[in-house]
């Protein structure tokens, strides 16, 4: 219920603005006609004050959590703050603040008369401005009108040291008394307020001190932030020494037993020690969140300003993020995580000039649960924000080499090629492909790692052995053309500038881009543990996504962007034979009996389906010179994509081409534990024969 005015605050308008210098007709102030409050009532004329106005609400920082939201990976902000209820704040907090700036907050309706006439009387004896009688709901009106200012005029106003600005704090302290409760002022006075040592708003004041909510906060640490409203600069003992904080926090002491919220003796006992701070230090962005998720954090933060449901500008949507008060969480899986980071570190030291890592992504969601690298992520010596893991315009990744035969397969399958297609497969093919042939010529001519794999191929076996001849004759029979195709709607994306290129020529040209299908453009692990995912989804692409939920400041679910977008890129059977090929390489057999080598040969990875107790498949992939090394495993319910280069310079040749296939297994293997088993469908009879 609104409250009247009273003939004494009309009485205290008409005083305060005799004080500051202006005739205020107050007795014509219609109080409860204001709804809210806005930085555009400049006036100091009654007639021009806005009917309806609006409380804008203060920056709020944003949160990152893994998927079990709890787990904090990072903070986005302008200004460090969260807002609270009142009923998660200490009760000694809430007594300390109204003891140090508004010990009469609970008697007067927004102007403290008694106050204002005693600043007055003060200032004119020392000659000066020296004394204020700004009660807490004009501070917190004067805190608003700065938020709600949007131009440089409403800022000035809204923070000009005048008479007319007191005027107008006034006019809608008293207005807003008759709106909100004395609990709503002092909650939003809390959460609106600076504290000092970056901590906007409570909440961020009793991280900053204490490293505690301000549930948790005692009689001494309340006196002692409460005191710091009043000058946060000067009282702010993280910054300086402590002498400034201990006696404002014995003055705010004193107060509280003046005002009877506390005796004398628990007043003495919570001044008798030092301020016992316990600082947080707040992990603004990813590069100073949390460090063991910080390349997951950083393409999080890539896919967010590049999203356009959060703004029409990249600057708009972060600007959003650091402004908009939400929990995200994500999609990262702390277990899985760590297990990817384990293996990970097994492998290669972070200041090996290789770099190795592995995205785990799922199946037919398309949310990355782990992205690990032998990097540290951040902006310190050593440290780098390079996306290594997701790939960018400038840094778009590393040759994928054979692991591109999936596509291939992919396309011929599309056009109704079985698995059991066979084709000769010579030590070296000179295809229909321009190039330089190694042994003389003006042809693409590559050859397979191993005269064991000359002879008769299926694409299975092929597929198994990693027979590049085969597949760069089946490439000429499907068309490279429709091979990009399939990598792009398995979810590929294609970034080096050569690399867009070739694929444009493709379109128009069957001799353009012939090394495509040995993995020569230059792919993310993101994108090819999502490819992959395409297939173990049957076929279901899904645009890779790093949230599992996301609510706004109110706690209320924002519809649709934490949802996966997905569509079917190719037909289950489709999908189903390919995986039933990929079965192969790693040492399981063929659903519907088709071999997986061709007399003589061997599995390429063959230790994987030994170390996995489930079904699972997979592809390995070297470049030519060894220059990187890949794998990429998955199971129905997890793809995992793991690789081996020196990402600044991809000419040199990697130590060992098992490294990604280690890791990849092991990781699976751990990331697997608590998920079920599930099989794979086995293709129609005529995609296998």
């Amino acid at each position: 219920m609104k409250r009247a005015p009273h003939r004494h605050l009309l009485a205290s308008l008409l005083l305060c603005g005799a004080l500051a210098g202006v005739i205020v007709a107050a007795a014509a102030f219609p109080a409860t006609a204001f709804a809210g409050l806005t930085a555009k009532t400049a006036s100091d004329d009654f007639s021009d004050l806005p009917t309806n106005l609006e409380f804008p609400p203060a920056p709020q920082a944003s949160t990152l959590y893994a998927s079990d939201g709890k787990t904090e990976i990072a903070e986005f902000y302008d200004e460090n703050r969260k807002n609270v209820g009142l009923n998660q704040i200490a009760k000694v907090m809430q007594q300390a603040i109204v003891a140090a700036e508004d010990n009469r907050f609970y008697d007067h309706e927004g102007v403290d008369l008694k106050g204002v006439v005693r600043a007055f009387v003060n200032n004119e004896v020392e000659g000066g401005a020296t004394q204020g009688a700004s009660t807490l709901t004009q501070q917190y009106v004067r805190a608003s009108l700065k938020y709600a200012a949007t131009t440089a005029e409403e800022k000035q106003l809204a923070t000009e040291d005048t008479a007319g600005r007191k005027v107008r704090e006034i006019r809608y302290a008293i207005a807003l008394e008759h709106e909100l409760s004395k609990d709503q002022i002092l909650e939003n006075y809390l959460n609106i307020t600076y504290f000092g040592n970056n901590g906007y708003g409570i909440y961020a004041a009793s991280e900053a001190y204490f490293s505690k909510p301000p549930s948790q906060l005692t009689l001494a640490e309340a006196a002692m932030i409460a005191g710091m409203a009043q000058n946060p600069t000067q009282y702010n003992p993280v910054a300086n020494d402590h002498r400034a904080a201990l006696d404002r926090r014995e003055y705010v002491l004193n107060q509280m037993v003046k005002l009877k919220y506390v005796t004398a003796a628990q007043a003495a006992a919570a001044n008798a020690g030092d301020l016992g701070l316990k600082p947080k230090t707040s992990a603004q962005s990813c590069e100073n969140g949390n460090t063991a998720y910080g390349f997951f954090c950083g393409w999080f933060l890539d896919w967010w300003q590049a999203n356009p449901a959060f703004g029409a500008t990249t600057a708009d949507r972060l600007d959003k993020l650091k402004k908009g008060g939400y929990s995200i969480v994500s999609s990262l899986d702390v277990g899985m995580q760590k297990a990817a980071q384990q293996q990970v570190d097994a492998q290669l030291g972070a200041d090996s000039r290789f770099a190795t890592g592995v995205v785990l992504v799922e199946p037919g969601t398309g949310r990355v649960k782990a992205m690990a690298v032998n990097r540290k992520y951040g902006i310190s010596d050593g440290a780098t924000v390079n996306p290594l893991l997701s790939g960018s315009a400038v840094s778009p990744g590393y040759q994928a080499g054979s692991t591109f035969k999936m596509f291939t397969a992919l396309a011929a399958l599309q056009q109704g090629i079985p698995l059991s297609h066979t084709i000769y497969a010579p030590e070296r093919y000179v295809s229909q492909y321009p190039g330089d042939c190694a042994t003389g010529g003006d042809r693409y001519c590559p050859k397979n790692a191993s005269p064991a794999m000359t002879g008769d191929q299926t694409m299975s076996s092929a597929f198994g052995e990693s027979a590049n001849t085969y597949f760069v004759q089946l490439e000429e029979q499907v068309t490279v053309k429709a091979a990009v195709a399939a990598a792009q709607q398995a979810g590929v994306v294609l970034r080096g500038a050569g690399d867009l290129g070739l694929a444009k020529d493709a379109q128009t040209s069957d001799a353009a881009w012939g090394s495509f299908t040995l993995g020569t453009a230059q792919v993310s692990p993101l994108d090819m543990a999502n490819a992959y995912a395409t297939v173990a989804a049957r076929g279901k692409a899904c645009t890779t996504l790093p949230l599992t939920s996301i609510s706004d400041r109110s706690g209320t679910p924002v519809a649709g962007v934490a949802d996966p977008t997905c569509k079917q890129a190719f037909s289950p059977e489709v999908a189903d034979a390919a995986a039933d090929m990929a079965r192969c390489p790693v040492g399981n057999q063929s659903e519907v009996g088709i071999s997986c080598t061709h007399p003589g040969g061997t599995d390429t990875a063959e230790s994987v389906g030994r170390a996995i107790d489930r079904p699972v498949a997979g592809k390995t992939g070297t470049t030519d010179d060894d220059n990187a090394a890949w794998f990429i495993g998955f199971t129905p319910n997890l793809a995992a994509a793991s690789f081996l280069a020196n990402p600044d310079k991809y000419q040199d040749e990697v130590p060992n081409t098992r490294i990604p296939i280690d890791i990849a297994r092991d990781t699976l293997a751990s990331a697997l534990t608590n998920l079920p088993v599930k099989n794979f469908i086995a293709p129609p009879s005529e995609l296998a024969f």
